[in-house]
């Protein structure tokens, strides 16, 4: 079996893509095609290489591939390009590829794997296992859902688009039905927020909504830390954008992140009120606010910082590395911030990746970092 990886780099001009077509060409490429970027002066280099895949099966390759995909960043950086594209199967294959723009062909071409093939990073012993996240009686918590909605928003002609079902009373009497429980209508709400066409600004027209009920004690503690969950997902992304698209931003790429600012906006908003309730939440939703906190530290770091260490983290975990970078970040403390990023990118293979850029943006990158490990750590009771 074969497996066939599918890159694309951009370049600002046609003669280094024709340059870094060639490259690819006597690297054993199967196909490479140079084609003039949609609606940017800029070049693409599309490539296709095929690799064999090992007896093991496909899962083998991938430390390989994640050192190839750093590789050719760095070559598209070398000459002030970005890699855009790298992406393969997971079960192995061949895909297609578009003869437009073709400059090279080997229709049998295969690359040589090394050996040995790389093996997975090395990572830190997990934490303990949080406590206490259960839900609570959903008549009780999808009532105090509905009471919230109509408490804040008054009336159906105020409420946003999302939101317009909690005004119908017909929901509380379907409420006593068995069926769905609170993790089953936040989850349809927050899915709603993330897909749902809306005649309004959407998801970050409900942020104030679900920070109300983030707040509310009639809400379960695993209710609770799952609203902080997705008020954290809102509030990375545009930092995970920025860290992503380093590169490309600075070829002068254009990457529209206007609606994850307003999404980020919207939560930092509701941060100050959410981190003041520390005492009363369980670790596990202390964890999440600490990252949320790293938004607005000047606001949040007093009392935030001095608490870090109610959060089990026995040294040496990925939890403990995480903390490290939230005390840094709350502290804007540069050179903290420098050896806390380096130490998860030994493990984190997307922050090693950014790190490898001159151009990704250290806070942000810290940041979206952060908001990884906690997600990755603390349960997604909504999903």
């Amino acid at each position: 079996m074969d497996m066939g990886v599918h890159r694309v780099l951009f370049f600002p001009r046609e003669a280094v893509a024709l340059d870094v077509a060639r490259e690819l060409s006597d690297l054993g490429c199967r196909f490479v095609a140079v084609r003039a970027g949609q609606g940017e002066r800029l070049w693409s280099v599309s490539s296709l290489a095929v690799y064999p895949v090992p007896e093991d099966g496909p899962e083998q390759l991938g430390p390989f591939l994640q050192d190839e995909k750093r590789r050719f960043a760095a070559l598209a950086r070398s000459r002030g390009g970005a890699l855009l594209t790298h992406v393969h199967s997971s079960s192995g294959g061949v895909p297609a590829f578009s003869r437009d723009g073709l400059v090279h062909e080997d229709a049998t071409a295969r690359i040589a794997l090394p050996t040995p093939l790389p093996g997975p990073r090395s990572l830190p012993p997990g934490a303990p296992r949080w406590e206490g996240l259960d839900f609570g009686d959903p008549g009780t918590e999808i009532r105090e859902a509905v009471a919230v909605a109509k408490r804040m928003h008054g009336s159906p002609g105020a409420v946003p688009h999302l939101l317009e079902f909690l005004m119908d009373d017909a929901i509380l009497d379907e409420i006593d039905e068995p069926g769905e429980g609170t993790r089953e209508f936040l989850a349809d709400l927050v899915r709603m927020a993330h897909h749902m066409p809306t005649r309004d600004a959407g998801a970050v027209l409900i942020i104030p909504y679900l920070a109300e009920l983030a707040r509310s004690q009639a809400m379960s503690p695993g209710a609770r830390t799952s609203l902080l969950h997705v008020l954290l997902g809102y509030a990375s992304e545009i930092d995970a954008t920025a860290a992503a698209f380093a590169d490309w931003s600075a070829m002068g790429g254009r990457v529209d992140v206007r609606h994850f600012t307003r999404l980020r906006d919207a939560v930092v908003t509701e941060i100050p009120s959410l981190v003041p309730l520390w005492d009363r939440e369980t670790d596990a939703a202390r964890f999440v606010l600490v990252s949320l906190a790293t938004f607005c530290p000047a606001q949040t770091a007093s009392l935030v910082r001095p608490r870090l260490a109610d959060i089990p983290a026995p040294q040496g975990t990925d939890r403990a590395d995480a903390l490290a970078l939230a005390t840094a970040l709350l502290g804007e403390d540069t050179n903290a911030l420098d050896m806390a990023l380096h130490q998860i990118a030994a493990w984190d293979s997307t922050l090693a990746e950014q790190l490898d850029s001159p151009h990704t943006p250290r806070p942000q990158a810290a940041r979206a970092a952060l908001a990884a490990c906690v997600r990755r750590d603390v349960p997604d009771a909504l999903s």
